[in-house]
């Protein structure tokens, strides 16, 4: 139901505090912390201040401005960002299962069952301070529950990626993806202009593409969508789930 999101988890980005209704405060970095107590305690200090603690508050004004000592620019918080529908635990297992059927097929590497997922909207690299605005806006929407039949298997061979979706793209998809979509570009969010094309990767470095499109229905019952955080490491890319919203389900 619009507005029922919460948001879940904490970390360096910035974020904290789970909540009700979508929204989610942000949390000064470690940076940003001391700027702000430095220039408290310099305000408090009133006429008493020394040369030593104004040159403290003008570098304070700048680092709040993102722009340090001597006039260079500092890069401020961001967090890699998108949308989705993350499967359950069930149709997580399945969709692992043919990940590695393909990969025995076709090579390359089987998506791990973590990060399986199908996005709807992809943000990239967004201002830390935005999420709190985001978490308000994915609230606004009001979609609803559906089923999804994952019954073809896709092969884009420039990027050598192997991915499964629905012959028949379900209505309350395509309305979910666009209200989304719509509520995102009028707040002022840069998107992909390449129409919504629902897909779940599960093969990326293919070598071969595989025997035919046609594979065994997968039906995977959507209940919510959530906004994620993708992070990377010497490990590979991760996932941090921000604010999830159920869908209303029919009677």
């Amino acid at each position: 139901m619009p507005g029922s999101g919460a948001s879940l988890s904490a970390s360096a980005g910035g974020i904290r505090k789970e909540g009700a209704g979508g929204s989610s405060k942000l949390a000064a970095g470690e940076g940003s912390k001391g700027v702000e107590g430095e220039s408290s305690k310099v305000a408090a200090r009133g006429t008493s201040k020394t040369s030593a603690e104004e040159g403290r508050a003008r570098a304070g004004t700048n680092a709040s401005s993102g722009v340090g000592e001597g006039g260079s620019a500092q890069k401020l918080p961001s967090l890699r960002l998108f949308f989705a529908l993350w499967p359950d635990a069930v149709t997580s297992a399945a969709l692992h299962a043919r990940a590695r059927a393909l990969h025995a097929e076709c090579g390359g590497r089987a998506m791990r069952r973590d990060t399986i997922h199908l996005t709807l909207a992809f943000l990239g690299e967004t201002p830390a301070w935005e999420v709190e605005r985001l978490l308000a806006l994915a609230g606004q929407v009001d979609g609803e529950g559906f089923a999804l039949v994952l019954d073809h298997v896709g092969n884009w061979k420039r990027n050598r990626v192997l991915w499964t979706g629905p012959s028949i793209i379900p209505p309350a998809l395509t309305a979910l993806a666009q209200g989304l979509e719509s509520r995102l570009r009028a707040a002022g969010f840069a998107l992909e202009e390449r129409a919504f094309s629902p897909h779940v990767t599960l093969v990326r470095d293919a070598r071969a593409a595989p025997a035919g499109p046609q594979l065994a229905a997968l039906r995977w019952t959507v209940a919510s969508f959530v906004l994620v955080a993708s992070e990377r490491s010497a490990a590979g890319a991760s996932y941090r789930t921000i604010g999830r919203w159920p869908l209303k389900q029919r009677g």
